[in-house]
């Protein structure tokens, strides 16, 4: 294949990324051949070996020299992620796999190049017929509630292979986690609660005042997407075997979700997404750029798809995760960095839209980072464009290589799915016209040779083996394919939009003594407003430090401040609670066992799942007809508040009666069991009279994602009366 002069491919303050080489302040990449990439930085030379593609893999070959070399950098690596046992690691430093890599590097990449592992990879993550949570704040599930994830690596695998057994395998677990997961669903929400999906390091995402417990009674917009996902895609999965009327009820379930996700999340005034509400409902303004492009690509966005895409903000270096970042957080992992498998989904969501300018601006963030690191990394600094400013990091990250070769099969080559048709829809920036091949490509019992030729996002013309035919193939074609697209190029692509620019929030405020009847609170620096938030509504706004109550509530009432100014905001204030004398009432415990045998002593009681400790009850109260807010006061210090599986979960009873389950995250560092907090608001309405309350370890729906250790320490349940 001839290959063309150096082609500018992208150019901008940071970097200018040509058809073979990159220059930027400190650092210069060029490809010598398509074997060798030679960098320089600070004038020292470092020679990186570019393997040539392994035999039997679907190849390409481009006469723009950076992508034939750049994607048969990704093809070995991908290669060298996968295990000895036939199952995948998560990266050179990663040698295990989690739920949410494999399917998110399933869905990019890995699933055409590599499907055996994956699919043995995506069974390690199934134990007792249910999708595994990744470890993770509080203890995993059901703080973190992103497992669902799953389907999407799930279906991309069937779509390629067209498996009926891997259909019927896959039916029951996604049937079974979706079912678990509703158990721990607040009671009369249709959203999902639990930590925005792979932000799992609270600190560097979630405002400082917010527990484990906190996190996961929250609503994030990227979680409930994929939930919304998993059901349209369990649906479609029953489609294909006939089982029509079950896959209507989870149709509808995705319909629902997608009602209350478009009610809860989008924001009219600002024209996006908000990336989270807390449990009464505030909005977090912060824009989740991964949430967006899953919203775009699965076709929740809508109407919304555009404006979506075009409001997420952006460093000169790439996507960052979200946006602003979180101030007085200076180091970058989720927060100030790119991750090269999110910017995958921003840059396949701007393909799906046919926004050539947009995907020209992902492509080059991805390209420009395997140039300059001479692997797939984890992440970089959005602020920097350095791997070596975050605070982890890995080579041959399981997903970014994943997310490059997802440049090439779902961007530039536009693979797509409709109902029983394999589709070609190539997205070519104008600065990346040439001609380009994808061989030796296996879906079903197809083998294809695609080549592309030109640029922008409209067919000309499409030859198959050499006659006339269409973009749109059947699923059920057999043999070898040669085909060829001619593209026609647009008079004059679209300028790149006009991207808002990535930077640091305002610093959330600080009460400054409230009282009952005027709030007060500390100035934040730059701030021209602040809203006020009573119970999750929106109070009212000032420009001052202060907000009066001319009437106070009856019963007790929580209140929160944010910072606001032009285009910018704060993270949500701590609450503040004022509760008028009489509203709150804390129950002791008394009587613990499965038949209340022994006696609570010095107020606290030790929760595990053996007969002995399974059941707790609580002195009898009296309370007065109502909404209350019930907390539990508890320590679990199983683990540390970050990381692991143990979160423990007990079943609330009121009068003997199942009212909700409860989670009791870590809420410590390990063995610190003396620290103790409040478990997330139960909302909970009583008649007047005496009632009791108890908590109970039920298996059936109190299983965590340990299965084994599932213990706690408790006190006092406080009740809140609440308007």
């Amino acid at each position: 294949m001839a290959e063309v002069r150096e082609q500018v491919l992208f150019e901008n303050e940071a970097y200018r990324l040509t058809s073979r080489k990159l220059v930027q302040a400190d650092l210069t990449a060029e490809l010598e051949g398509l074997t060798r990439l030679v960098i320089t930085r600070n004038g020292e030379r470092r020679e990186v070996p570019v393997p040539a593609l392994p035999a039997g893999l679907t190849g390409m070959r481009s006469n723009l020299p950076i992508l034939t070399a750049m994607y048969n950098l990704a093809a070995h690596e991908l290669q060298a992620d996968i295990q000895p046992d036939g199952s995948m690691q998560a990266g050179a430093d990663w040698h295990s796999v989690w739920t949410r890599d494999i399917a998110y590097a399933a869905t990019l990449g890995a699933g055409l190049m590599a499907p055996q592992a994956v699919k043995a990879s995506l069974k390690s993550r199934v134990k007792d017929g249910v999708i595994l949570q990744d470890t993770g704040t509080g203890g995993g599930w059901p703080i973190s509630t992103d497992r669902v994830v799953w389907a999407m690596g799930a279906w991309c695998l069937y779509q390629s292979e067209g498996d009926a057994e891997w259909l019927k395998y896959s039916i029951p677990v996604l049937k079974a986690t979706l079912a678990q997961d509703e158990l721990v669903q607040k009671p009369g929400s249709v959203l999902r609660t639990g930590e925005t999906s792979f932000i799992d390091w609270r600190e560097q995402s979630y405002p400082d005042w917010m527990t484990p417990a906190d996190i996961g009674a929250s609503y994030a917009f990227g979680t409930n997407v994929l939930h919304y996902i998993a059901n349209i895609i369990l649906a479609r999965m029953l489609d294909e075997l006939g089982r029509k009327a079950e896959a209507e009820h989870y149709r509808e379930k995705a319909n629902q979700l997608d009602e209350a996700i478009e009610q809860t999340f989008w924001s009219k005034a600002n024209g996006q997404y908000c990336m989270l509400r807390t449990a009464d409902g505030c909005p977090d303004d912060r824009i989740d750029a991964l949430a967006n492009a899953l919203a775009v690509i699965s076709g929740l966005a809508g109407e919304h798809a555009t404006r979506a895409l075009n409001g997420i903000n952006r460093s000169p270096w790439g996507t960052p995760v979200f946006s602003p970042y979180k101030s007085g957080t200076p180091a970058a992992y989720h927060n100030r960095a790119v991750w090269p498998f999110e910017e995958a989904f921003v840059l396949m969501a701007h393909a799906e839209q046919r926004d050539p300018a947009g995907t020209a601006f992902s492509m080059a963030s991805m390209l420009r980072a395997a140039m300059a690191f001479g692997t797939n990394k984890e992440n970089y600094g959005a602020e920097d464009g350095e791997a070596a400013s975050t605070l982890q990091n890995s080579d041959r990250q399981l997903w970014s290589v994943a997310g490059m070769l997802g440049l090439f099969y779902y961007g530039l080559f536009g693979i797509q799915y409709e109902h029983d048709s394999l589709v070609f829809a190539p997205c070519v920036p104008k600065s990346f016209a040439g001609s380009h091949w994808l061989t030796n490509l296996r879906i079903r019992d197809m083998v294809l040779t695609v080549r592309i030729n030109g640029y922008g996002t409209d067919i000309c013309s499409v030859l198959i083996n050499g006659k006339a035919g269409s973009p749109i193939i059947p699923l059920n074609t057999k043999g070898n394919l040669q085909i060829e697209i001619e593209l026609m190029p647009a008079d004059d692509e679209e300028p790149l939009p006009d991207f808002p620019a990535a930077r640091e929030d305002l610093p959330e405020p600080q009460w400054n003594n409230p009282t009952a009847n005027r709030l007060n609170w500390h100035p934040v620096d730059g701030a021209s407003v602040y809203y006020v938030f009573a119970n999750g509504k929106a109070l009212g706004a000032t420009p001052e430090c202060t907000f009066p109550i001319p009437r106070p509530a009856p019963f007790c009432t929580e209140y929160r401040v944010q910072a606001v100014a032009e285009g910018n905001t704060s993270n949500l204030s701590q609450p503040w609670q004022s509760c008028p004398e009489g509203t709150r009432q804390l129950l002791r415990p008394c009587t613990i066992g499965e038949q209340g045998e022994f006696e609570v002593e010095k107020g606290q009681a030790w929760l595990d799942t053996k007969p002995c400790t399974a059941r707790l009850n609580y002195e009898q109260c009296t309370v007065a007809a109502g909404t209350y807010e019930l907390r539990v006061q508890y320590c679990n210090a199983t683990a540390s508040r970050r990381d692991g599986d143990t979160c423990a979960l007990r079943e609330l009873l009121i009068d003997d009666e199942p009212v909700a389950v409860i989670p009791l995250p870590h809420n410590t560092e390990a063995g610190e069991w003396e620290q103790y907090t409040l478990t997330a608001p139960i909302t909970v309405t009583l008649k007047s009279g005496h009632h009791v309350f108890s908590l109970r370890y039920n298996a059936a729906n109190c299983t965590n994602a340990n299965g084994a250790i599932n213990q706690c320490m408790v006190r006092a349940i406080q009740l809140t009366r609440r308007a």
